[in-house]
């Protein structure tokens, strides 16, 4: 491939709204596989030229032809760090493909990335669905352990209020709500856990989500 597969992926990844119902479904397997053993780091320069190719092949040609002007930037010589392109990488690609995590790209990457600098404890098989869980740059999901009381016990008002907003649809919306500055208190509401405000976190849940039900 004569062109940069990164920054081919990156492209896809700028444009993947789109560009994933363009995509032929039976060509899709072989973008997946190579997808992950470039996440995994399994794979070395040439699973970047593979997985692009399998893009490329699964797209329109028009589409297609779009793509490789964008990574016309010279043959890639293996040089550290992923290129980008319109603040997308070609990790976004690989989050959007493998796991259809929507938090990539340069607005809504930094909001992932400090949401998973937060204390978490790994996902565990029968925890109960109303928990937030993340998914990580390296696809295994993770949960804040503000959630928690005790060991593994949540919440009981943090299950509440992820019912409300919705933390099995939007797991990021609702970590964010929880852990970050809102003008309804000096400080974030996690932080209110255990204070006695239990009556005051879901009242303000209820006000978000009917708000956003408004819209």
């Amino acid at each position: 491939m004569r062109v940069n597969p990164y920054m081919v992926l990156a492209a896809a990844a700028a444009d993947w709204d789109r560009l994933a119902a363009l995509l032929q479904p039976d060509r899709r397997p072989p973008l997946t596989a190579h997808l992950s053993r470039l996440r995994t780091g399994t794979g070395d320069r040439d699973t970047a030229t593979l997985a692009a190719r399998a893009l490329l092949d699964a797209l329109p040609a028009d589409e297609s032809a779009r793509l490789r002007r964008h990574g016309d930037t010279g043959r890639f010589t293996g040089a550290p760090g992923d290129p980008q392109y319109a603040g997308y990488a070609a990790a976004d690609l690989c989050l959007l493909v493998l796991d259809g995590n929507p938090m990539v790209g340069p607005v809504l990457g930094p909001v992932r990335d400090r949401l998973l600098r937060e204390p978490s404890t790994p996902w565990t098989e029968g925890a109960d669905p109303r928990l937030i869980a993340l998914t990580g740059t390296d696809g295994h999901r993770r949960m804040p352990l503000f959630q928690f009381e005790a060991g593994t016990m949540p919440w009981r008002i943090v299950l509440e209020v992820n019912a409300v907003l919705r933390a099995d649809t939007d797991p990021w919306g609702a970590a964010d709500w929880w852990l970050s500055r809102t003008t309804w208190w000096d400080g974030t509401p996690a932080a209110l856990l255990g204070r006695g405000r239990d009556a005051e976190l879901l009242g303000a849940a209820r006000e978000l989500a009917a708000r956003e039900g408004e819209g």
